[in-house]
């Protein structure tokens, strides 16, 4: 069977390889990588065999790392392929990739045993520069994110480990970390790791915002997050004013916090599964959706353009570009191409509740969830009646079944009063991980 090889190099110059690479090295019959790593093993290819008995082969082809999606065409004529990494590939690395689009074991048509060798990552590197225990810190990768992604991290007395990029320098770091009321935070920018120029450096974060100080190109940021926040949710039950909405009229498109904790509760997310929210409005529930639930992704679907345009800005603002996807168009049609969910949350239909119903539970897989709001007696009939439906037809058990009725501080004449809101009715049903027979 073909192999493809992953050589994580560590941090180490030059790169110090255990047995297992130095075999797949000398065994290979094309190398890929960038210029500085195929410099980096040309003099263990000029060495003799892993023993005595075995020469290698000396005189393999060399290839640049080409975009992810050339590899393939590339590598069609070897059988032993080497694929130089940094650090430790299985580390927001190549090595993930790869295993998912060639490695047999995966059921993958192009049938290659992918094996991946770890060399110590570059953040293993920066906690022994900086005496930070690896337990203790959150990983984040910034590497070809946007930079709003790290909003997600942006609450005081966290440890965070940042890979980056041209575009998440440490001074825009910095920046974001005081637009967070973060401005006391720590950061150490650590600097061409394993070569013998490293070099580690230390800011506040409000120093750092101001400074124009240039940074090697091989650098990881250690932060220690200090300082009031508040601007950045620590715990679901993000305050309303917190969102983006459109004026005074769009504050009655936001699911308020206190119905929000309920929709959270009732879907009941787990990682990597695939949520729809129809009807997002300004996007209270999508956010909180995505923003607890990283490795889940989340459609959040929404016709009007206006509310669109503030459920984009409430993305950005939380830091959940890259697991919540805006979908801009009426249900039901827009839901066509979107992948079956694990989860769905209806909270807003535009006059058609009942299609979107059956269409979520017909789209919905084994085992999810169906989660509906209504306000008015129409909405409420429908769902009594969907629910009756599936009981009937599935043999589907009861849906949970409750009403959301808050009071809100306010005042009269000077006197302390509970305003009472419009009460939401909430139904939930579950889908059985395999269909009953009638």
């Amino acid at each position: 069977m073909p192999a493809i090889n992953v050589i994580g190099l560590g941090i180490c110059q030059p790169p110090l390889l255990n047995t297992k690479a130095l075999e797949a090295l000398r065994n290979c019959d094309c190398i890929m990588g960038s210029p500085r790593q195929l410099a980096s093993v040309a003099h263990i290819l000029a060495l003799p065999g892993v023993d005595s008995s075995h020469k290698g082969n000396i005189n393999p082809v060399h290839l640049p790392l080409p975009k992810l999606k050339q590899i393939k065409e590339d590598i069609k004529s070897f059988d032993q392929v080497a694929i130089l990494a940094s650090g430790d590939p299985l580390l927001f690395g190549i090595g993930k990739y790869l295993q998912s689009e060639f490695d047999s074991q995966n059921n993958t048509q192009e049938g290659y045993q992918v094996t991946c060798i770890s060399g110590v990552s570059s953040l293993q590197g920066a906690c022994e520069l900086t005496g930070l225990s690896l337990q203790d810190a959150q990983l984040v990768s910034l590497h070809g994110r946007p930079l709003s992604s790290l909003n997600r991290y942006l609450q005081p007395n966290r440890n965070l480990l940042i890979l980056t990029d041209k575009n998440s320098h440490p001074k825009a770091i910095a920046q974001a970390l005081v637009a967070a009321n973060l401005g006391q935070s720590t950061i150490h920018v650590c600097e061409r790791l394993g070569y013998k120029d490293q070099n580690l450096q230390t800011f506040t974060a409000k120093q750092l915002a101001t400074l124009t100080t240039r940074f090697a190109e091989l650098h990881v940021s250690v932060v220690h997050t200090q300082g009031t926040g508040n601007v950045m949710p620590n715990f679901p039950g993000i305050p309303d004013t917190h969102f983006v909405t459109d004026g005074e009229s769009g504050k009655g498109l936001l699911t308020k916090r206190e119905v929000r904790l309920n929709i959270l509760s009732l879907l009941q997310l787990a990682p990597q599964e695939i949520t729809w929210d129809i009807g997002a409005g300004c996007g209270g529930v999508a956010i909180e959706l995505a923003l607890w639930n990283p490795l889940g992704h989340v459609y959040g679907i929404e016709h009007h353009s206006q509310r669109i345009a503030c459920l984009n800005a409430n993305k950005e603002a939380f830091g959940v570009s890259t697991n919540l996807h805006l979908v801009q168009g009426k249900a039901p049609d827009c839901l066509t191409k979107l992948p079956d969910p694990d989860k769905v949350f209806i909270g807003g239909s535009g006059g058609e509740l009942s299609t979107l119903l059956q269409l979520a539970w017909q789209r919905l897989k084994p085992g999810g969830r169906l989660v509906a709001s209504a306000v008015t007696e129409p909405s409420k009939a429908t769902l009594r009646e969907f629910s009756q439906h599936i009981n009937i037809s599935q043999r589907v058990g009861p849906a949970d079944y409750l009403q959301v009725a808050v009071s809100r501080h306010d005042t009269i004449a000077g006197h302390d009063v509970l305003r009472p809101a419009l009460p939401v009715t909430l139904m939930c049903w579950h889908k059985a991980l395999k269909e009953s027979k009638k």
